[in-house]
C-alpha cells in the first residue's frame, strides 16, 4: 500500500452490473430484518470528519454518499498517509480544537491510542447494538485484536487485511512449474524465472520491503508464521531471534536475490503495478489486488493469474500460517465534536449489509465478516481469491497491539533492513532486535 496511491476509479462493466445487483437485493432483505429506527437516523445537515488514508480514499468517499443518502449527514474525509495515521489522530486529540469525530486506525496502534486516552470506549455501544453490529459474525482471527484492548472494546473491524500468493499463470506454465506449496517452492520459482527472464525485464517475485514498517514486517510476517515462529512467545515475551525468526530472515534474504529490484525500493503500489503488468511471476499482496487483476483499466494479465496460500515452511514446524498484515478498524475519538453522529456513521458502517457492500466494489477493502466470506455474492465478485482469503484469515496470527508496538516495529524494521542490504547476517538482525525488545518491554 503506498501513501500516493490513488484508489482505482474504474471497473469492469461486468463487475458494475453485479455490484449494482447485488447492492439491490440487500438492501431490500436488510430493509425488512431493521426496524425503521434501526435503519434511519434524521441527520440532516449534520457534519462529520473521518480520517482515512490514500489507498481507502474510495471506500470512504462510497460510505460517505451511502451514509448521506440514509441520514442526510454530510462526511468530510480527513485524508493522510497511513505513516502519519496514529500521529494525526494524537495531535487532533491533544489540540485545543479537535475536529475528527472517526479515525481509521491501524489495529497494531490500538493499545497506544487507548493508553493516551484518544479513543472512545465502544464496549457497552457494541453490547447494546448487538443485533445490528451483528459481533459474533466478525472473524474471529481479526475480531480481537482490531477492537480489544485491556478487555474493552475501542472500535469495530473495517479492513481485514492479509496476504494471499498471487501468480501469473502463462509464466509458470512457460518453465513447466506449479504454484508454490512450500518456501523452497517459491524460491525455485523466482530462481527460474528471474534468471530467464531478467534480460526481458521478467523477474521472478516482487518482494515488498521498503523502510515503513507496515509493509516490509508484512513481508517477514508471511515467512515468520510459516517456519514455525511468533514475534512473542505464548507468555508475551520477545521471541524475535528464536531459530525459527532466524530461518525466516536468511530464506528472505535469499529470495530477495531473484525479486524485482530492488526489494527494499518496491513498496504497495511498485508490487501491485509489476504483478498487473505481468513483469512477475509471483507477488505477496492484499487480496484485493485480485479484483485489479480483472480490471481491463488497470491489468493486462486479466484471467492469467491465480491465487493460493502463502507458501509454508519446510522443517517439522513448518505450516500455513499467514499473518494480519496491515489491517484496519473505525473507532470514535475522544473528542469528537460530534460523538453522536459519530457513533451513528460507526453503527451504520459495521452493519452487515453495508460491508457486504462494501466489499463488492474495487475499494481496497477485505472482509471482516464470516458471512461476508460465505456469500454467494462475493465468491462471484472475486472467485479466484475467496477460498484463498477464507482460508488465511481462518486462522491468521495478529501483530502486537501494545502502547510500545511502533517502538518495536521500528527496531524490527531497521534490522531487517541491515540483513537485506547484507550490513547484518540474519543472526545478528534478529539478535540485535531481540535485545532491543527485551529493553523497550521491561
Amino acid at each position: 500500500m503506498d501513501t500516493n496511491a490513488q484508489p482505482p476509479e474504474k471497473s469492469t462493466l461486468k463487475y458494475a452490473i453485479l455490484i449494482a445487483v447485488t447492492a439491490a437485493v440487500i438492501v431490500c432483505i436488510v430493509r425488512e430484518e431493521l426496524s425503521s429506527e434501526q435503519r434511519i437516523v434524521n441527520l440532516t445537515g449534520r457534519k462529520l470528519a473521518v480520517l482515512t488514508n490514500p489507498p481507502h480514499l474510495r471506500a470512504a468517499d462510497v460510505l460517505a454518499q451511502w451514509f448521506n443518502e440514509e441520514t442526510g449527514a454530510v462526511v468530510q474525509n480527513v485524508v493522510v498517509d497511513y505513516k502519519d495515521m496514529l500521529q494525526e489522530t494524537l495531535k487532533d486529540t491533544l489540540s485545543g480544537k479537535p475536529a475528527l469525530d472517526v479515525v481509521m486506525i491501524w489495529y497494531a496502534d490500538l493499545g497506544t491510542l487507548a493508553e493516551k486516552g484518544s479513543l472512545a470506549d465502544l464496549t457497552d455501544f457494541i453490547e447494546k447494538n448487538r443485533n445490528i453490529i451483528r459481533p459474533d459474525d466478525f472473524i474471529p482471527s481479526l475480531y480481537a485484536p482490531y477492537t480489544l484492548y485491556k478487555g474493552r472494546r475501542w472500535a469495530v473491524p473495517y479492513d481485514g487485511d492479509t496476504h494471499v500468493l498471487f501468480y501469473r499463470k502463462s509464466l509458470l506454465s512457460e518453465y513447466r512449474l506449479s504454484p508454490p506449496e512450500t518456501w523452497d517452492d517459491y524460491l525455485n520459482i523466482a530462481r527460474t524465472v528471474t534468471e530467464k527472464g531478467k534480460d526481458k525485464g521478467i523477474y521472478g517475485a516482487a518482494i515488498m520491503a521498503p523502510r515503513i514498517p507496515m509493509i516490509i514486517v508484512s513481508s517477514f510476517m508471511n515467512r515468520l508464521g510459516c517456519f514455525g515462529g511468533s514475534l512473542l512467545d505464548d507468555k508475551g515475551r520477545p521471541a524475535v531471534n528464536s531459530p525459527e525468526s532466524v530461518t525466516a530472515l536468511s530464506a528472505m534474504v535469499e529470495q530477495s536475490r531473484y525479486a524485482l529490484p530492488t526489494p527494499l525500493e518496491t513498496d504497495w503500489e511498485v508490487s501491485r503495478d509489476a504483478f498487473l503488468s505481468g513483469r512477475v511471476a509471483m507477488a505477496e499482496q492484499w487480496t484485493d489486488i485480485g479484483v485489479m487483476a480483472e480490471d481491463a483499466a488497470e491489468s493486462v494479465i486479466r484471467g492469467d493469474w491465480g491465487a493460493v496460500q502463502i507458501p509454508k515452511g519446510s522443517g517439522s514446524k513448518g505450516r500455513h500460517a499467514p499473518a494480519l498484515n496491515a489491517g484496519f478498524s473505525l473507532a470514535v475519538s475522544a473528542r469528537a465534536p460530534n460523538p453522536d453522529v459519530a457513533r451513528a456513521y460507526i453503527l451504520f458502517t459495521s452493519r452487515p449489509d453495508i460491508t457486504l457492500r462494501l466489499n463488492l466494489i474495487n475499494g481496497g477493502i477485505d472482509p471482516v465478516r464470516i458471512s461476508v466470506l460465505k456469500s454467494q455474492e462475493y465468491r462471484k465478485f472475486a472467485p479466484q481469491v475467496s477460498s484463498a482469503v477464507q482460508a488465511a484469515l481462518g486462522g491468521a496470527s495478529a501483530w502486537p497491539n501494545v502502547p510500545q508496538t511502533p517502538k518495536l516495529l521500528d527496531e524490527l524494521t531497521s534490522n531487517l533492513v541491515m540483513a537485506l542490504e547484507g550490513r547484518k547476517t540474519p543472526q545478528q538482525a534478529m539478535d540485535d532486535t531481540q535485545a532491543r525488545w527485551l529493553d523497550i518491554l521491561k
